[in-house]
């Protein structure tokens, strides 16, 4: 990795003298020795108080700092929650006697850090942080002097939310001296120009490396909110959007310009396509003019809500494009919390590691055809509320990590997703109404992983033509939303149908290219469709599936009607397009009977790949009308994927029953299936184009082309085997100690009937491949180091030898070591 920054508070420190700092500096290292060591670089991200130390700083090192010393929600007396909090929930100190802190002593904790992480021979930068919100510490800044600068939710009239910062506000004018202000602060000075100036001075005086700007700050005044300044939750402002960008740039300008420090960032719980809607957030332009040095991570908030699909959709959509200079993008785990009660390893994931997995399965593909995972770990925190150093959290989460790391993705995932990120925000400034629509998509793909969709990799519409070119998106199957359907995508990606390729777009397909919608063999009314008149069709709407159309998968059988709830106003508009061509697999029909095609499936080649469209529906709870079952709108997504890729679906045990998050990777030519199963009564069925997957440790029910399993809470398992088979039967794999010693590697496949088998070997292992059939050796059908085999019945095992699994012998001869006598 390229740095490893542990996070965390004072709490640990007994007292802050220097024997006391550095002992538990040398401690803090010791425990997290495993992850530690597998980086170039180390940092320590010290949250201090909430960043109001920050702002108050005034350049003498004898003043005190109300640090974060508390369990529980501080500024309580403010009024900032939106709601009351109950006695037993306001903060309370960690311990009885905690130790007074002030500006020297935080100087002496910061060199500390720095000289033991170099003492252990590893460059160190330790990062300071701002959090615009109440809850970490008591802050006389943000509520009592200055609350002129926290953002109100009933002003954007979303109604009572948690009060933060908001970052394009302007500061009263105060006769208190600052470090950086040192005649007070004048009416009107920007947030921006404030935080930057006293950042750079602060940063300077104690020594900082950095600055992070915590929970969406610089992003949205709502970051845990899918509201905004431009949303309401019933619509959208599209009129504010511009104001709303150059007053996020201005910050961003104001702050780059007095600070000269690196800046990081968390960014919200969102998307970049809900931070745009909601909110009008500038990301393209903070990215290109290099003012972070990497995009927002992804969220800690999947296992607070239980939504990991917008954990998943958020990340992905930052890291499509890089800020200008970023080497990299970070993964962020939420290893302990040090403010409130909860223990998040012990707590919300019950020392599971999938919040670890499907993050560490994601990857970006460059313009090269490079494959990126993530190269930098941050681990929010190393301490808990009572400043304890728990060295099973650090063992447990370190091994983890360490273990995924060691097959990271090297080649785009079978299903990958093609981000508009310059699209929606260079057309947000054109058409502000547009942003509904950058809204809307990525509410749909945030479900649709929900459902179970298979989606780790993203490309950005700047990449996509090289990787194209690069040969590093063959055979995958590109999820576009609509939003992306330029011209020039739109010729891209008939590139990649007419080669074999598939395409499943989605969204509305309004204003899109007529180089798109010749594509998917679709109409809209402004293209000449005789489509539904007035307003489209959308609400409470029973679709209408073709016998073939393979979509409600989680329904059981195939039905011939399903409910659905289209909100126009969160969905993009209503549903307006027509077949022109394409053959219709659900039609969406209203009240009144007016209907619209909502799927479709399109061949514009002879021999060559498919495009599927999906409507999509902004996520909705349906309930069942006129006898017909509700569909999960994100799962239409999902199974319109898997009509042409990996295809995922669940048995249910009742219909709201979890569904199973699932990330597929590729590494060294295996599938990687990781994931959590949100229910652990729910069984998942897999399939993909070559077959049902065998996964290795596992025993699957082979029935109807696909593979059944009953999956634990957490799984990172391999693929190596894809099987097809008429006949239904119980199939597992196994490792076996390979033999002969020549081997490094062995698996057994038993339960076969009757079946075709491709196994999917490592690079450059299949020529010395050992492959037997009860027990007698067969020759394969070779393709590179994928290997084929028909009518295979029974067990079958294949062996290879791995150079990555085989060091070198020791060097040396004999000669070189005489002989001992070795006592009997």
């Amino acid at each position: 990795m390229r740095r490893v920054t542990l996070e965390m508070s004072l709490k640990p420190f007994p007292s802050f003298d220097e024997a006391s700092v550095r002992a538990v500096a040398r401690e803090m290292f010791r425990q997290w020795h495993v992850l530690l060591d597998d980086a170039d670089a180390w940092s320590v991200m010290l949250w201090v108080a909430d960043g109001s130390e920050l702002l108050d700083w005034a350049g003498r090192d004898a003043d005190p700092v109300d640090w974060a010393r508390f369990i529980g929600f501080c500024n309580t007396d403010a009024d900032p929650y939106g709601h009351v909090k109950t006695a037993d929930r306001v903060g309370i100190p960690y311990r009885e006697d905690p130790p007074v802190l002030d500006y020297a002593d935080l100087r002496r904790i910061v060199r500390v850090l720095r000289e033991e992480g170099e003492r252990l021979g590893h460059p160190t930068t330790i990062v300071a942080t701002f959090d615009p919100g109440p809850e970490f510490a008591p802050s006389a800044f943000k509520y009592r002097r200055h609350p002129e600068i926290v953002a109100s939710g009933s002003d954007a009239g979303i109604g009572p939310v948690i009060r933060m910062v908001q970052h394009s506000a302007t500061l009263a004018a105060e006769s208190r001296d600052y470090a950086a202000f040192p005649d007070g602060i004048p009416e009107g000075t920007s947030f921006g120009t404030f935080l930057g100036r006293q950042a750079q001075a602060y940063l300077t005086a104690i020594g900082f490396d950095g600055l992070w700007l915590s929970n969406g700050f610089g992003f949205s005044a709502f970051p845990w909110s899918e509201l905004g300044a431009a949303f309401d939750g019933d619509a959208f402002h599209a009129e504010r959007l511009p104001r709303l960008r150059s007053a996020a740039l201005a910050f961003w300008d104001d702050l780059a310009r007095e600070c000269a420090f690196p800046i990081e960032v968390r960014g919200t719980n969102h998307s970049t396509g809900i931070d745009l809607g909601a909110d009008g957030v500038p990301a393209l332009e903070v990215y290109e003019r290099g003012i972070i040095t990497g995009p927002p991570p992804n969220s800690p908030w999947g296992p607070l809500n239980e939504d990991f699909g917008i954990e998943i959709a958020g990340y992905l959509s930052r890291i499509a494009m890089l800020p200008q200079g970023a080497p990299g993008y970070r993964f962020r785990f939420y290893a302990n919390d040090p403010w409130f009660w909860q223990q998040p390893w012990w707590d919300f994931y019950g020392r599971e590691p999938f919040d670890i997995d499907l993050p560490l399965a994601v990857s970006r593909v460059t313009r090269s055809g490079r494959v990126q995972p993530p190269d930098e770990v941050n681990i929010l925190t190393v301490d808990t509320a009572r400043g304890v150093l728990d060295e099973r959290c650090a063992r447990e989460v370190s091994g983890a990590i360490r273990r995924a790391r060691e097959t990271p993705p090297d080649s785009a995932g079978p299903v990958v997703w093609v981000y508009p990120f310059r699209e929606i925000h260079e057309r947000a400034v054109r058409e502000p109404d547009s942003a509904a629509q950058a809204f809307a998509e990525d509410a749909i793909a945030a479900a649709a992983i929900s459902a179970g969709l298979p989606m780790s990799t993203v490309v950005s519409t700047d990449d996509l033509r090289g990787a194209l070119d690069a040969g590093a998106l063959d055979d995958r199957v590109l999820v576009v939303p609509a939003g992306a359907l330029t011209d020039a995508v739109a010729e891209d990606l008939a590139r990649h149908v007419a080669s074999g390729g598939h395409v499943v777009a989605y969204g509305t397909l309004v204003g899109r290219s007529p180089r798109a919608l010749a594509l998917l063999g679709l109409s809209t009314p402004e293209t000449g469709a005789s489509g539904p008149a007035g307003s489209g069709v959308q609400g409470d709407l029973v679709l209408s599936l073709a016998a073939d159309a393979g979509l409600g998968r989680d329904l059981g059988a195939q039905v011939e009607r399903a409910a659905l709830t289209h909100t126009a106003a969160l969905s993009g508009g209503a549903i307006v397009e027509q077949s022109a061509g394409a053959a219709v697999l659900a039609t969406a029909i209203d009240a009144l009977g007016l209907a619209a095609a909502y799927a479709s499936r399109h061949r514009p080649n002879p021999g060559g790949g498919t495009a599927i469209w999906i409507r999509g529906s902004a996520p909705e709870v349906a309930s069942a009308r006129g006898g017909a079952p509700a569909l999960d709108a994100g799962a239409l997504l999902r199974d319109a994927v898997g009509l042409v890729g990996p295809s995922v679906s669940h048995e249910l045990r009742t219909p709201d029953g979890g569904r199973v998050v699932i990330g597929i990777h590729r590494h060294r030519d295996a599938l990687w299936f990781s994931g959590h199963q949100t229910d652990t009564t729910t069984r998942v069925r897999l399939r993909l184009p070559g077959g049902a997957p065998i996964l290795v440790g596992r025993d699957a029910w082979l029935d109807g082309g696909d593979a059944t399993y009953q999956l634990d809470r957490s799984f990172r398992l391999e693929c190596r085997a894809l099987v097809r088979q008429d006949a239904a039967s119980r199939v597992g794999c196994r490792e076996l100690a390979p033999s002969p010693a020549s081997m490094t590697r062995a698996l057994e496949l038993r339960g076969l009937v009757d079946a075709a088998v491709e196994l999917r070997l490592p690079p450059g292992t299949a020529a010395e491949a050992r492959i037997e059939v009860a027990g007698r050796s067969v020759a394969p059908d070779r393709d590179g180091d994928r290997l084929g085999l028909q009518g295979v019945t029974g067990t079958l095992t294949v062996a290879w030898r791995d150079p990555v699994l085989a060091p070198a012998p020791p060097t040396g001869h004999a000669a070189d070591h005489p002989a001992e006598a070795v006592p009997a």
